[in-house]
């Protein structure tokens, strides 16, 4: 039998590398590409033990799971030990995941192989895991992202309001949100999701003028003083469809951040618009925001 080094060596880099990323992103760590890199060399260096038979013992349960501690403290740090579990966890996980995926591939491909060591090993050279790296990996990373997606969206139907804070220049403005799934108002140019807000909440943040504008229905007439001037930077027009089918323009702003609070993790959406109604939005006054589902994309997620 003969086994290629700098072929397994680079492939379970690769691999390593992946999976460290996938570790970082369910768990919501913040990623140093240095940091990943090294660890993912670590981690290809572990299988080269392979090659030496007095190394063996690297191979047993506990040197393994030693072996993946180190990974983990290398790509993302110490912080605590339940994070630590949570890591390895999602680290074994994504490795259960993937490593089963990409070993039914290879016995699909009918290649003569065997398992050395928990190492899978082909006898007919690099063609095999040539194809599994080019091939298979980015398909089943594929299906990680999406099951972890549709996973955190089914979570995310589960909550119902959220603390909304909208920067804006130098004010502030914060009230209470409710997610609406239903919502799917967009910039029609830049395809920017639109939170709705009350215009009510706005009274010391925006503008007398146009406050005054907006709330006598006159969004295609704005009009600012030259001090003023600055807001029209910040204004956009969003036309929408009513139930009645009337098309109406309803007026956003663009803020300089915002932040949604829910019981125990913080989102900040980039790019998103605050439409401003006139009128309230909930008959109880239980909510002065409907926030846009996008709120709550993973790439946005600040903290847990």
């Amino acid at each position: 039998m003969v086994m290629y080094a700098d072929i397994v060596f680079v492939t379970n880099a690769v691999i390593d590398y992946t999976l460290l990323v996938a570790t970082g992103t369910v768990c919501r760590q913040p990623m140093r590409r240095r940091r990943l890199l090294l660890a993912s060399f670590i981690g290809a260096v572990y299988t080269i033990f392979l090659f030496f038979p007095p190394l063996s013992f690297a191979f047993t349960l506990i040197a393994k799971w030693l072996f993946s501690c180190l990974m983990l403290f290398i790509a993302f740090g110490w912080t605590n030990a339940w994070t630590m579990l949570r890591l390895l966890a999602a680290l074994y996980g994504a490795s259960f995941f993937i490593g089963g995926g990409l070993f039914a591939l290879h016995y699909y491909m009918e290649q003569q192989s065997e398992i050395v060591n928990g190492i899978i090993v082909t006898h007919t050279g690099m063609k095999p895991a040539l194809w599994l790296l080019v091939l298979g990996f980015p398909v089943l990373w594929w299906g990680v992202q999406s099951g972890y997606r549709a996973l955190k969206a089914s979570r995310q139907t589960d909550v119902q309001h959220v603390r909304l804070e909208i920067e804006l220049f130098t004010h502030t403005v914060s009230c209470i949100g409710f997610i609406d799934t239903g919502n799917r108002l967009h910039d029609p140019l830049t395809r920017a999701p639109v939170t709705i807000t009350e215009l009510a909440i706005w009274d010391e943040a925006i503008p007398e003028a146009l406050m005054a504008q907006i709330a006598a229905g006159m969004p295609d007439a704005v009009q600012l003083s030259d001090e003023e001037y600055h807001w029209f930077e910040r204004i956009r027009f969003i036309p929408y469809r009513t139930v009645s089918s009337e098309t109406n323009l309803l007026i956003a702003l663009r803020p300089d951040a915002v932040r949604v609070y829910t019981e125990s993790e913080v989102y900040q959406p980039e790019g998103m618009l605050i439409g401003l109604r006139k009128g309230a939005l909930s008959s109880g006054g239980t909510y002065q925001a409907i926030v846009h589902p996008q709120a709550f994309a993973g790439e946005h997620h600040l903290a847990s």
